[in-house]
């Protein structure tokens, strides 16, 4: 197998170091270390420590996309698979992102945190939309609420496990405020 290239281990070397431990923590200095090249072999790929969280960001929305796509894409999973697919996927996804990344996106560099909410929408509105559409289709999904209400209501609850204030107010991970809040989205908050 080809050795990735410098731009693709300084991005994958990046994207381990600043999900775990926020990107405000790690210096260039630590990353080229661990690189084991020169701070001047980094800066030719990428001009400043934003463009590198971006390259970050840019490479976990590839990752996101991808995973949401094969995952709608399999012929073999029904609607109630599929939903549990995409929720155990982000659910483990939310728990290799620290609470530091989120927080780190969202103040020291807010327009890259605009950048990934907007993804997210954009992401929310595509795969999404889908996968309850196929659903309200197979008559497992409510076909009685608007589809852009669903949306709407699920954007903003997925959003609780993302900010810093949220994940601070309810004090827990973001990945069980999302396993909760998945669950009130798909079961309410009424006894059956």
């Amino acid at each position: 197998m080809e050795r990735p290239s410098l731009k693709e281990r300084i991005i994958n070397t990046a994207k381990q170091k600043f999900l775990k431990h926020g990107f405000y923590k790690v210096s260039m200095d630590s990353l080229v270390q661990e690189l084991r090249t020169s701070k001047s072999s980094v800066y030719n790929h990428f001009s400043s420590k934003d463009e590198l969280i971006r390259a970050v960001v840019d490479r976990l929305n590839r990752e996101i996309n991808n995973r949401l796509e094969e995952i709608l894409n399999d012929d073999k999973l029904s609607f109630k698979g599929k939903l549990v697919s995409i929720s155990v996927f982000t659910k483990n996804l939310l728990s290799s992102v620290s609470e530091e990344f989120l927080k780190d996106l969202e103040i020291n560099t807010p327009e890259i945190w605009e950048y990934y909410q907007e993804s997210r929408r954009e992401r929310i509105n595509k795969y999404y939309r889908q996968l309850f559409e196929a659903g309200a289709r197979e008559g497992v999904a409510r076909s009685d609420i608007s589809i852009d209400m669903i949306l709407a209501v699920y954007l903003n609850l997925t959003e609780l496990p993302l900010k810093a204030e949220y994940i601070a107010f309810l004090g827990d991970e973001n990945q069980n405020i999302y396993e909760e809040v998945t669950e009130i989205f798909l079961n309410g908050i009424l006894n059956a």
